[in-house]
């Protein structure tokens, strides 16, 4: 699968190696969530998951876990059913790694 890219007005990278990201559009009526806020891509059968220098930060919430504020740049693997809040109310779940 190719890798998204999620944010109130997502862009690709300048650069694209390989499959060029998906473009997910999210609403943010307050802005809290960056333009291009978040990174998801598949690597060797995990979900990886980073923070695109967002302006308000990602918290990651990985079960049995304590909650983790991603730093700008920070990337981290996670499981299926772990939660990322990016603001305003949108919550992405991650179901698998297919």
């Amino acid at each position: 699968d190719a890798p998204a890219i999620v944010g109130r007005r997502p862009r690709p990278p300048r650069v694209v190696r390989g499959v060029a990201p998906r473009l997910v559009t999210v609403p943010s009526p307050l802005g809290e969530i960056s333009g291009t806020h978040l990174g998801l891509r598949q690597d060797s059968g995990v979900v990886v998951v980073t923070d695109l220098d967002s302006t308000n930060g990602t918290v990651v919430l990985v079960p049995g876990a304590e909650r983790l504020a991603l730093r700008p740049g920070e990337s981290l693997v996670v499981v299926p059913g772990t939660r990322i809040d990016i603001g305003d109310g949108v919550v992405l779940e991650i179901l698998s790694a297919r």
